[in-house]
């Protein structure tokens, strides 16, 4: 099989294209190291990435940010591998959609020479990153500035680089100091505290073709590489090593006895200390074809691996595994106990039956499930009449899924939290208001935290509707001003894009309630509040013009309308990038729900820069950024001649940040922005 192990690392240029002997399978001498397709005591679920998939070579997955980064030759156009006549591999980048599924390739480019590699006859990737994500580590070609470099002995081996991403972009790699120019070191894998590096090579003083090697962070370089010794290599190949959060060492070989077939995944625990006897993974993970490149995330149940196994996309194809028991005799992730105390703020007692929910923040604030937990608005812009501008704004505590534990009647509640995670807490108890705590875990200490809840103010729940007389449209951005008739107390709200409006009361009796906006004739209601009730109001307001219609009185009356505008300003790409990020994708399903709401909807989508870099090059900067964001659109099944989508540049900037202009960094982000212009409704 070393013909396929060639391919995938890709080796061909350094290893001969001879194919080894096939291993016998010894799985019925050690029926108990494999997990069988209906073992119902650890099921796992393995699913082809399809979305990601292609017909070439996808492999080699590592987890970035909140997706993956893969290997692929899925370009179709650039100097091709002539041992697999396949253009020379790259990488990119998919994010989790809200299934966890990879979606939506992108290239990454990871360095500043990589315009001069891609223009190159060599291989990118594969790839690891450390827990912050600032730090990368990957395999290359031996190059100088983007030219292949070859040894004594006309070769180009394979090396490991590392980049850090700082502003505004990665730094040019650099090679770590245990590379040679006559030996190859490849796959890298970072431990999770960033003290350890896993990698393969074939240097000398091995046991035999590709061993497993590791080395110890010395200060702020590395150490001396260590063969991870015989327990772990063999006299054949034993490469992609992954060091997963909990110290087990997953790789792939085709050296041990013990196989299905083909390249198969093992693991062993306590690699470097101790290392135990190596597992088999087993079946449905292991087949009788090549099977590698194996990763797991910190919880220890769901992950990714590559295989060539039958009816698959191309030649290798990235799967995805579910195991929602976790693996069996895999070391499990590091869990530090946490106590959570919830207790009356003013008077210090303990207050049962809290709920209290744990939810995992992405890198931009936002919680995983946010589809879920999170709601579309369209807010009118005060200094643009015909615009809206669309928020996505979380739901109130209870609204945010079933409870993860209750405080008992000491106000305490016992949970564990996975090591270097991060959590957002958010508990919440009828009659107080929700507290809310961001942690991150990074010791072993013991957890306690404590939440002291305030009282909520008493509140009476009000709310209604503003419409136009005779137009049968609905007013946003109306004001609504409740007034208590025996105090004075007044209460103000807006309508939103869809003319309703709330408001808590804090008294009951009778309000006045004021209702005005631009253009029509502003009427006043009575409305009662009482306890147990919610009050309710249905306001019409006639409009100063006779004739008057939703197109020339008020576009936005009934929140979208033909030539009304969207403004799309919480993107936050990164500098100088087109790649589309999870926030960006966000807002754009965000979009792509309102497209699906108005299924005759038909957009201009316009993308605007700030006025920092060359004009020119920001043109283009956002020609590409309309570009992905209408294919992405069109990805998630949007017609594509429902969207005309362009760049403007820096030429119509929303505040004074023009040329020239100093400003700060929040105004510049203002003027980096997606505007969607209805063209029909």
């Amino acid at each position: 099989m070393l013909r396929k192990v060639i391919q995938l690392l890709p080796l061909l240029v350094l290893l001969s294209a001879t194919t080894l002997p096939a291993q016998q399978s010894s799985k019925s001498k050690s029926k108990d190291r494999f997990r069988e397709k209906d073992d119902q005591r650890f099921p796992v679920r393995v699913i082809n990435a399809d979305e990601i998939n292609q017909a070439g070579s996808d492999y080699a997955p590592s987890y970035y940010k909140e997706g993956i980064v893969f290997v692929s030759s899925r370009k179709k156009d650039g100097p091709r591998d002539p041992n697999t006549n396949e253009t020379y591999s790259e990488l990119f980048y998919a994010f989790f959609d809200y299934n966890g599924d990879p979606s939506f390739p992108q290239p990454l480019d990871l360095g500043a020479n990589v315009k001069d590699l891609k223009k190159s006859s060599f291989h990118e990737g594969p790839t690891c990153f450390s827990r912050d994500n600032k730090t990368a580590y990957l395999t290359r070609n031996n190059n100088r500035d983007g030219v292949v470099k070859s040894n004594k002995n006309g070769k180009s081996v394979l090396k490991i680089y590392e980049t850090r991403y700082g502003k505004p972009d990665w730094t040019k790699p650099v090679e770590l100091p245990f590379n040679s120019d006559d030996y190859s070191c490849i796959h890298p894998s970072l431990s999770a505290d960033g003290t350890k590096l896993f990698f393969a090579s074939d240097m000398p003083g091995g046991y035999g073709g590709y061993d497993i090697y590791y080395v110890e962070k010395v200060g702020s370089g590395w150490g001396t590489p260590v063969n991870a010794g015989p327990v772990i290599n063999t006299e054949k190949q034993e490469i992609f090593p992954y060091i997963s959060q909990s110290g087990s060492l997953f790789f792939t070989s085709n050296g041990r006895s013990v196989t299905l077939g083909g390249l198969d995944i093992y693991y062993v625990n306590n690699p470097v200390s101790n290392p135990e006897e190596v597992i088999n993974i087993g079946e449905p993970i292991n087949s009788e074809s090549d099977d590698m490149a194996f990763i797991i995330d910190d919880a220890g149940k769901n992950g990714f691996f590559t295989s060539n196994r039958p009816r698959g996309a191309g030649k290798d194809d990235v799967y995805r595994f579910e195991a929602l028991r976790g693996l069996d005799g895999i070391s499990k992730p590091e869990i530090n106990p946490a106590q959570i105390i919830v207790t009356d703020a003013k008077t210090g007692a303990p207050l049962q039956k809290a709920a209290i929910r744990v939810l995992q923040p992405s890198e931009d604030g936002f919680v995983s499930g946010n589809k879920d937990f999170y709601s579309i608005d369209l807010t009118p812009v005060q200094d643009k009449p015909n615009a809206l501008s669309l928020q996505l704004t979380r739901k109130d505590a209870d609204d945010l899924g079933v409870a993860d534990l209750y405080s008992n009647v000491e106000g305490k509640a016992r949970t564990e939290f996975t090591r270097y995670h991060n959590y957002l807490v958010v508990v919440s108890l009828e009659g107080y208001s929700p507290r809310e705590r961001l942690i991150s875990i990074d010791s072993d200490d013991p957890l306690t935290l404590e939440f002291k809840l305030r009282e909520a103010p008493a509140c009476l729940q009000a709310g209604g509707l503003v419409t136009a007389t005779g137009l049968g449209i609905r007013i946003a951005n109306a004001t609504v001003k409740m007034v208590h008739r025996a105090t004075g107390h007044v209460e103000t709200v807006h309508t939103n894009w869809s003319g309703e409006f709330a408001v808590c009361l804090p008294l009951e009796g009778e309000y006045i309630a004021y209702v005005e906006r631009d253009g029509f004739r502003p009427e006043n209601y009575r409305v009662v509040a009482q306890k147990g009730q919610r009050a309710s109001l249905e306001a019409q307001l006639q409009s100063l013009t006779p004739e008057a219609t939703v197109e020339n009185t008020m576009p936005l009356a009934s929140g979208i309308a033909a030539g009304s505008t969207i403004i799309l300003d919480k993107i936050f790409y990164e500098y100088n990038k087109a790649t589309l990020n999870q926030s960006a994708v966000r807002y754009l399903d965000a979009l792509l729900d309102l497209l699906k709401r108005y299924p005759e909807m038909e957009i201009d989508l316009i993308v605007h820069t700030d006025t920092r870099g060359e004009a020119q090059l920001n043109q283009e900067l956002t020609d590409a950024r309309a570009k992905n964001a209408k294919t992405y659109l069109a990805f998630r099944g949007v017609e594509p001649d429902r969207i005309n989508a362009y760049g403007k540049g820096e030429t119509e900037p929303r505040n004074r940040c023009t040329e020239g202009v100093e400003c700060s960094d929040e105004e510049h982000q203002q003027n980096n922005r997606i505007e969607i212009r209805v063209r029909k409704l």
